[in-house]
């Protein structure tokens, strides 16, 4: 080797320390910047036709980092973000229930209601009793009111929050589209080390939102999806989401698949060369704060509502309905009933029990009066036993045709048959196919007196004090009923109502403990089928219970539910933290690494500089000979 290679090579050793130093210095002066990763270069013998000449250069300034653990942590970031959303908001949820127990817990309040009546019962009589009692009914509508109202606010909150997301992920994707370009256009090794930190960075911000994948060839084919299949960055362009935010939130709001009919907005996903798809509708988003808000919007905070609705609507029929009972007819071999279709009103049920022949299960078909024939076919769930078979009936014509209805509904296997004055007759066929077992109805009294002991003490107040029936001419009445369950604005001009239930032909006296007891009693023991959707089994059974029990259910679900969601909240980022430290030692700046580093280039620096120092001695004395 000449004195020209040697001073060649140490002068390359020289120019890599250099860089190397400057690389070392940017590590340590990031060593608190988020998203920053470690670099460190790479270097290579220089050679000539396969010869190596001894020289060094630099090939690439190259991140340390773990792709696989980048991943998983991108996915577990999804998972972080939805247990957190759901946690916060559930959480909020269990405390607009209040605490069991406490003054301003919802079963506090309905104790205080139901005592209220129990006291009536003893006194009668007593003026004080029937105010009390009413005050503490408005307590108990006000109270489910506000719960309702603020379950509204929290979707339309909800709804506000998915738009504002909206916002947010297109400005990260808008990031991740300049970079990508830059990065296409960058051949720099270091600079390009600075882009794909930048670009990371609005991916793992993505990753909060979507449960994501991100494909990268190295070749400028860069890619990410949510793990649904939804495209969201494809070959360098930017796909947009869209939201068309709704404004007004109320419990009739819902979301359905086609726009033109939702009550909610829809996360659409478009391509620039045209073509949209619904995010949502398809499924396409699994984990993310995306999930959890649709999930808390679409499902969670609607089936709250529901359970808000189903207990109001309990209470309510449990004291204005009254059971019509079928009386037994027989014609030759066919066995039967009456039944007594005056009373109904739109909503009322009338349920038939029968035993297919041969065999011993009963089967029940429930008959649901309605005067709207607009709102037919009812859909599925009309009543709450998901095994029963039902059908809405059309009274708008009159008892008459109803009853023909009935009979077209029933079939051949039984013999219907209008009585006249509004009385039906129902027989099996004697045996052959069908035996009868039962026939009833629920009526809703309409009037404070002279209808029975039963008593319309709640009013539909968002319908104009409307008597609650369960109806479906205008929809399902029993949604949203919480939101507007008032006491009957008669009952409290007249609350003497409470005790008096007949004016005619002989007037109840003051103090007759007949009425008070029957609303006690129906409070305490009445029990009432709920819907499978809200059964709180964790099946599809219905549950079976009165309305303070199915309360005390509800309140214990609601806590259960964000308890869990806190503690899986933590377990998430306890995970997170877990991959927080693993990549900070792998892809982090420690600053003593680094520092021994610098030691071993100075060093290095110092040997390159001290040949430099030598060839130009051995130069000097070849000049001086």
């Amino acid at each position: 080797m000449g004195l020209f290679s040697a001073l060649q090579n140490a002068v390359s050793g020289l120019t890599i320390n250099q860089s190397q130093m400057s690389l070392i210095s940017r590590n340590i002066a990031n060593a608190g910047t988020v998203g920053y990763s470690r670099r460190v270069m790479t270097t290579k013998e220089t050679s000539a036709l396969g010869i190596n000449a001894g020289a060094v250069r630099e090939v690439s300034v190259d991140r340390v980092l773990d792709d696989l653990l980048q991943k998983q942590m991108r996915l577990e970031a999804g998972g972080a973000a939805y247990s957190a959303v759901r946690a916060d908001y559930l959480k909020r949820v269990d405390t607009l229930f209040g605490q069991p127990g406490s003054a301003a817990g919802l079963n506090t309040i309905y104790s205080k209601f139901s005592t209220a009546i129990q006291q009536l019962a003893g006194d009668p009589a007593s003026p004080t009793m029937r105010l009390n009692a009413l005050s503490q009914a408005q307590s108990l509508a006000a109270g489910l009111n506000s719960l309702s109202e603020n379950i509204q606010l929290m979707r339309g909150e909800i709804e506000a929050r998915i738009a504002d997301n909206v916002a947010e992920v297109n400005g990260l994707l808008d990031g991740i589209e300049q970079t990508t370009r830059k990065l296409n256009e960058t051949f720099d090794s270091a600079t390009r080390a600075g882009l794909l930190d930048e670009r990371d960075k609005y991916v793992d911000q993505l990753s909060t939102h979507f449960d994501l994948r991100a494909f990268d060839n190295g070749a400028g084919n860069f890619n990410i999806y949510t793990s649904g299949g939804g495209p969201l960055f494809i070959e360098g362009r930017k796909l947009r989401l869209q939201f068309d935010e709704r404004f007004a939130v109320s419990p009739d709001s819902l979301y359905n698949q086609n726009a033109a009919i939702s009550g909610l907005g829809h996360l659409m996903i478009s391509d620039p060369v045209g073509g949209a798809v619904d995010l949502n509708r398809n499924g396409l988003i699994k984990s993310g704060s995306f999930a959890a808000l649709f999930d808390l919007r679409d499902r969670a905070l609607v089936e709250t509502q529901a359970q808000l609705d189903e207990f109001a609507a309990a209470v309510t029929t449990s004291l204005g309905d009254q059971t019509v009972a079928g009386v037994a007819a027989t014609l030759g071999p066919q066995q039967g009933f009456t039944l007594d279709l005056n009373a109904l009103q739109s909503g009322n049920v009338i349920t038939l029990e029968y035993t297919p022949l041969p065999g011993t299960a009963k089967q029940k078909v429930s008959f649901v009066k309605v005067n709207n024939p607009a709102a037919l076919p009812l859909a599925a769930g009309a009543t709450a036993d998901p095994n029963d078979i039902e059908y809405g009936i059309d009274f708008s014509g009159g008892i008459g045709p109803a009853i023909t209805a009935i009979g077209t509904a029933l079939g051949v296997n039984f013999t219907t048959t209008n009585m006249g004055g509004g009385v039906v007759r129902i027989l099996d066929d004697g045996g052959t196919n069908t035996r009868m077992n039962a026939l009833s109805a629920r009526a809703t009294v309409t009037a404070l007196t002279d209808q029975g002991l039963a008593l319309p003490f709640f009013v539909d107040g968002s319908a104009g004090s409307q008597i609650y029936t369960g109806s479906f001419d205008s929809g399902p009445q029993k949604r949203g009923l919480s939101n507007g369950l008032r006491v009957n604005p008669a009952l409290l001009a007249d609350p003497s109502r409470l005790v008096v239930h007949t004016t005619i032909p002989t007037p109840t006296l003051a103090g007759d403990p007949a009425r008070p007891t029957f609303l006690r009693d129906q409070l305490q023991n009445w029990q009432t089928d709920f819907t499978p959707a809200i059964s709180l089994t964790g099946s599809t059974s219905i549950y079976r219970g009165t309305s303070g029990q199915f309360l005390d259910r509800v309140i214990a679900t609601q806590t259960q539910a964000a308890t869990n969601a806190n503690a899986l909240s933590e377990g998430q980022e306890v995970v997170m933290a877990a991959l927080r430290e693993r990549a900070a030692d792998i892809s982090g700046v420690k600053t003593d690494k680094e520092m021994t580093d610098l030691v071993e280039i100075q060093n290095t620096y110092a040997a390159n500089a001290r040949i430099v120092s030598a060839v130009r001695d051995m130069f000097d004395a070849l000049l001086r000979i």
